[in-house]
């Protein structure tokens, strides 16, 4: 099974009063929170694709020690704030073939419309823009404030995308 996230911000206590307002009290409880749930749906066997933004702080666990508490094997594309977070993300973005699609998986939703303008690419997974939007054109934003804290597998992504398309 393959899953897709982003913007965990996991040890980024200013994402929860400063700057998306999440609703938990402190960062540990929001690091549980996340782990809880993508645990909750990912199986160890199961591919996991962040989009960037994986850590911000050194306060807390390190990214070695993050890993070791989230089922699946990881692939990450790098954020804006992936920049000596432990995570070794050298891919700034990817593109997968699922559904018959090209999707370019990367973090920031300009950096996609780049790549789609080349050509061959269908859709886009993006994060960055945390609560602004879920859907814009044929962009999805994976970032977990926007499926509340969970992990999202390619199924309920493309279910809830149609279900726009139609409203």
């Amino acid at each position: 099974m393959y899953w897709f996230t982003s913007d965990q911000h996991f040890n980024h206590s200013n994402i929860i009063t400063k700057f998306v307002f999440r609703r938990f009290s402190c960062s540990a409880e929001m690091n549980r929170a996340i782990i809880e749930r993508h645990n909750s749906r990912v199986k160890p066997g199961d591919i996991v694709f962040h989009l960037g933004d994986f850590k911000i702080s050194s306060d807390g666990p390190t990214s070695k020690e993050l890993f070791s508490m989230l089922n699946g094997h990881h692939v990450h594309i790098k954020g804006n704030h992936d920049k000596n977070n432990g995570s070794n993300t050298p891919l700034k973005y990817c593109i997968i073939e699922a559904f018959g699609m090209n999707i370019v998986l990367t973090h920031k939703p300009e950096d996609a419309e780049v790549y789609m303008a080349g050509g061959g690419i269908d859709m886009a997974f993006v994060g960055h823009v945390h609560e602004k939007w879920k859907f814009n054109g044929k962009m999805i934003n994976v970032g977990v404030d926007q499926w509340d804290y969970y992990p999202v597998d390619i199924k309920q992504i493309m279910k809830a995308y149609k279900k726009w398309r139609l409203w």
